[in-house]
């Protein structure tokens, strides 16, 4: 009796312990894994509203991808890759850069906004912007997610 009355209670214990566990949550749109996989436009650079001139040929953008730790984007003239680590406390490194060579006339934007990812040492997600900062916090490109259905 003892026994049948104590394999109940064990029966009774791992059924309401696999009810009572909360469902996994959906991620949210400002959570790391929105982070990767999102296209990211860019809309400021060190601090300042992007103001694309007639030398750009595409919105600058990021895309991170989970598959293999890739970045990849457009910095509104040549398209570039390379690959990055997520670590602790939201810090970020990016490395490999690489990007192609097409001439681009007055393509300034182009080089600040390369030069600024290889100095990114973070990010923050608040209010679906994301922001990357160097290692003083200084703010050096701002992003918001791509509107284009077609992006992700």
């Amino acid at each position: 009796m003892k026994y049948i009355f104590s394999l109940s209670v064990l029966v009774c214990f791992l059924l309401f312990n696999c009810k009572s566990q909360m469902p996994p949550k959906e991620p949210s749109s400002t959570s790391e894994t929105a982070f990767v996989g999102t296209k990211w436009v860019l809309t400021k650079l060190n601090g300042d509203v992007l103001n694309l001139s007639k030398t750009e040929l595409e919105q600058p953008y990021i895309k991170l991808s989970s598959k293999d730790n890739g970045i990849g984007g457009n910095g509104g003239c040549n398209s570039f890759g390379g690959t990055y680590i997520l670590k602790d406390n939201q810090q970020i490194e990016f490395s490999q850069m690489m990007a192609t060579m097409r001439y681009c006339e007055g393509s300034s934007i182009e080089n600040v906004f390369m030069s600024n990812l290889k100095k990114a040492v973070s990010y923050t997600i608040t209010d679906g912007e994301l922001t990357f900062v160097d290692e003083n916090g200084y703010i050096l490109a701002s992003f918001e997610p791509s509107t284009d259905k077609n992006a992700n």
